[in-house]
């Protein structure tokens, strides 16, 4: 399997990947992984159970601008098709009743934005916590002022045959 890759099957980046589970749907479509990162131990270890077709050396731990730093030597092949991923909300949710703007994990999506404009992808996809709806103007002109064409929905996994009652941006 590690080395059966459609080199013309399109390529794709996952950030703040969690255990994959955005990169399984598009895996199912047929997407290539390039690289996947998080910062938690647990989360890759995961993430390369799950996806036991991605070589591990492409599925890195560790902090965001570190890899931004090494980009080039981690990526898996030339190209990127779409970026994909959820920086932590934990600053925006409305489970933490104690909400702060300057909560430093608000900033990682600087991070996400600084990849895309790196990586320049035909597309890309960040999903993020409803609470994130407060600084939505900001974080679209952020991606509009390096090239991209923003849309924001709240979607709810109910309506995606998703046996939860979850919304996200």
């Amino acid at each position: 399997i590690l080395n059966n890759v459609d080199s013309s099957a399109p390529k794709f980046i996952d950030l703040f990947c969690g255990s994959g589970g955005l990169s399984l749907g598009f895996r199912q479509e047929d997407y290539v992984l390039n690289l996947a990162n998080d910062i938690e131990p647990c989360c890759i270890d995961t993430y390369s159970h799950n996806h036991p077709e991605t070589p591990r050396k492409h599925i890195v731990l560790g902090d965001i601008n570190k890899v931004i730093t090494n980009m080039e030597n981690l990526l898996r092949f030339n190209t990127t098709d779409v970026v994909i991923g959820g920086p932590p909300c934990q600053g925006f949710s409305m489970a933490n009743r104690q909400r702060l703007i300057d909560d430093p994990r608000n900033y990682l999506y600087k991070s996400y934005v600084k990849v895309v404009d790196m990586i320049k992808p035909k597309f890309f996809i960040m999903e993020n916590v409803k609470g994130m709806l407060s600084v939505i103007n900001q974080v679209k002109e952020d991606f509009v002022n390096i090239g991209y064409t923003v849309s924001a929905n709240v979607v709810n996994a109910k309506n995606f045959g998703i046996p939860q009652n979850r919304e996200r941006l």
